[in-house]
């Protein structure tokens, strides 16, 4: 099991279980506005999990309106990966300008070309 899952088959089995729940729960025609929220608390399996199975694609929430999860850093609703684009924007800004920062910083610190080479001639003679 160790080649297909991160779990033991305990574990591995009451996960697909949960998941098997929650698909037939999507089934009926009226669940199918349901929020994680109300999936959660009509099939007792925890949201975290049901935004696992949405994160990992085993849930396609573009056939549910009301199916997302929050933003891992300002809670907004979403329906695929970590971050809303918003905060992935701004996360994205924040590395580029700490990466030009230290970029910088390197040539800042480095000696130039110029003064390599003329040192570079006064040790050779």
């Amino acid at each position: 099991m160790k080649d297909h899952t991160d779990y033991c088959l305990d574990c591995y089995k009451e996960m697909e279980q949960e998941f098997k729940v929650i698909t037939d729960f999507l089934k009926v025609e009226e669940n199918r506005f349901a929020s994680i929220e109300e999936i959660s608390t009509f099939t007792d399996v925890a949201e975290k999990r049901i935004a696992d199975f949405i994160r990992d694609g085993r849930i396609y929430v573009e056939d549910y309106p009301n199916l997302g999860y929050g933003c891992a850093h300002c809670g907004t609703l979403i329906k695929r990966q970590m971050l809303c684009n918003s905060c992935f924007e701004d996360f994205t800004a924040e590395v580029n300008k700490t990466l030009k920062a230290e970029k910088f910083l390197e040539e800042a610190n480095r000696p130039n070309e110029h003064a390599q080479t003329a040192r570079y001639w006064k040790l050779r003679n």
